[in-house]
């Protein structure tokens, strides 16, 4: 993390029951603790499953899609319900800027020293919504660059304007420029079949813009539903290969810099020996309230434990469903939904 995200971060309020709360997070880890007595350090919040574009690889491309943005009201009970969070990432399966009340609810984390990022396709970005974001101290803006092209970028993230994501992104780089201390900026590839040959040139243009670094993401989500597994499952490339692997190396180590940084990207690369730590650390909030087990699944109709609305966040943290769902990946029996992130049950 850099000193100038790290300022962003920090919270301002609340300190002393997110250190308790964080210091019982670490304990209950070095002692492997069955019973958790802490709640989630961070969270992902999904403003909306509305979005301006229909991604090939997005479930929100379906016909029978329906889009619905969180409540103001339901933001605040949960912030309100967790002033342990260090962070929030505002992010589902839509466009958080699609969501009228996207700045009050950065405002009212804010308030209640709740460190924010987001995850955008940049498309809505302006001078005006980016000013807002910088005085509100977002902590980290992260746009998804899928192509180095107009023609790859647009055919994979369709309904895009290219020119206009990429014109919105340098001109948040250049204001923050003008920043002592401000957000990292952050760059996502999405990677396929169809942009796969253009990688090398993604690092370039994301070097380029001003980024301060890019990750690829290099295996496709089904959100937990057989469809989606088998729509992603002919787009994916085959990670596995040594070949790809050594390019993606090859790429990292040549673009990264002190200024720059190129990962890939594998927490959804999972085994029995690699277990998800996402129940025992985080939570997603879906747009309609549903406590879902991750952004991975994303989806309330898959699998929820609750709706913040009739009960307490605190009372579905440590539900028997939830923990259920800890002894499960514990104990390597994992839950179908959970099956498309571990290598045992992939290709």
């Amino acid at each position: 993390m850099t000193p100038r995200r790290f300022v962003n971060l920090f919270p301002k309020k609340y300190i002393f029951q997110k250190l308790i709360n964080y210091s019982l997070f670490k304990i209950s880890y070095l002692l492997n603790l069955k019973k958790l007595i802490y709640l989630p350090v961070t969270m992902d919040v999904e403003p909306t499953t509305g979005c301006n574009f229909r991604c090939t690889m997005c479930q929100v491309s379906s016909p029978d899609f329906h889009s619905k943005n969180m409540e103001l009201e339901t933001f605040k009970k949960i912030i309100k319900e967790n002033k342990q969070l260090i962070k929030i990432k505002l992010q589902g399966m839509g466009e958080p800027l699609v969501n009228k009340y996207l700045f009050e609810m950065i405002k009212f984390a804010k308030d209640y020293g709740v460190g924010t990022e987001i995850i955008s396709n940049g498309s809505l970005l302006n001078e005006k919504n980016i000013n807002f974001l910088l005085d509100n101290k977002l902590s980290k803006l992260t746009i998804s660059i899928d192509g180095a092209t107009k023609k790859t970028f647009e055919n994979i993230r369709i309904k895009s304007n290219f020119d206009t994501v990429i014109n919105n992104a340098k001109l948040f780089s250049n204001l923050i420029k003008k920043k002592i201390f401000r957000p990292e900026f952050s760059a996502w590839c999405t990677v396929q079949q169809e942009n796969f040959n253009e990688v090398e040139e993604i690092a370039i243009l994301c070097k380029n813009i001003g980024f301060d670094n890019l990750t690829f993401q290099v295996h496709l989500t089904g959100w937990g539903k057989d469809e989606w597994n088998k729509i992603n499952e002919n787009k994916k490339i085959e990670y596995k290969s040594l070949e790809i692997k050594k390019h993606f190396k090859n790429i990292c180590e040549k673009y990264s810099n002190k200024n720059f940084k190129v990962d890939v990207f594998e927490n959804n690369l999972l085994n029995f020996k690699k277990k998800c730590s996402w129940p025992i650390n985080s939570s997603y909030l879906a747009s309609t309230g549903d406590v879902v087990p991750c952004c991975i699944v994303g989806d309330p109709k898959v699998i929820n434990y609750g709706n913040i609305k009739s009960q307490s966040f605190k009372e579905i943290w440590n539900s028997k469903a939830y923990y259920k769902l800890r002894d499960n990946i514990k104990n390597n029996q994992i839950d179908d939904f959970c099956k498309n992130c571990y290598r045992e049950y992939t290709n």
